[in-house]
């Protein structure tokens, strides 16, 4: 078992064999480099259907916004991204169940909240390389709302660093808050969790 781990990991990271290879992969992007590309999964109809996603374009829209891949902002980290993601609202989205959020909500108060989550990131100097506009086609009532500021306390006691004390993203935490942990009560020997 470890050791096929060790050799799908090669793989990957080599890009040897036609693991990750796609038949749809864009001809000269795939062609130029002469190397196989992991391929993510077509989101469409059948993919929301499989499972059980309540809407393609909220679910679009979701991707688009939270990918932190989709925001650049001079050379920092993927932990930076997050953080900044978690300060600007993200922690509900992020947390909602089985697509609770979609069901619940209207699909413009849906995109209310992707759309403040966007507009605090630009405000704070990042660039957005995701494909979501609602203010420029048919606005919605978010589009009128001030731009939300980043904020440290609103990413520390989130919903997301409240469950998951212990990763970097939600640092600095609390022993307790991270000892309280549903991961740490049931893993306390954990090297975050052991005291």
């Amino acid at each position: 078992m470890k050791y096929s781990f060790l050799l799908l990991f090669i793989l990957v990271l080599s890009g040897c064999g036609h693991y990750g290879r796609s038949s749809s992969c864009e001809g000269e992007a795939c062609q130029n480099n002469n190397q196989f590309v992991l391929v993510e999964p077509k989101i469409d109809e059948a993919y929301v259907k499989r499972y059980k996603i309540p809407s393609l374009e909220l679910y679009k829209n979701q991707l688009s916004i939270l990918n932190n891949w989709n925001w650049k902002k001079g050379d920092i980290t993927r932990q930076e991204r997050d953080e900044a993601l978690l300060e600007c609202g993200s922690s509900d989205i992020w947390m909602s169940k089985n697509y609770a959020l979609m069901k619940t909500l209207t699909p413009e108060e849906y995109n209310g909240k992707l759309l403040l989550i966007k507009r605090c990131m630009l405000d704070d100097g990042f660039t957005f390389l995701g494909d979501f506009s609602p203010c420029e086609n048919d606005p919605i009532p978010a589009c009128d709302l001030p731009v939300p500021k980043r904020e440290t306390n609103r990413r520390l006691n989130s919903e997301y660093c409240m469950k998951k004390a212990y990763v970097d993203a939600c640092q600095p935490q609390s022993r307790e808050r991270i000892l309280n942990t549903e991961k740490c009560k049931r893993y306390p020997k954990l090297y975050f969790c052991d005291v």
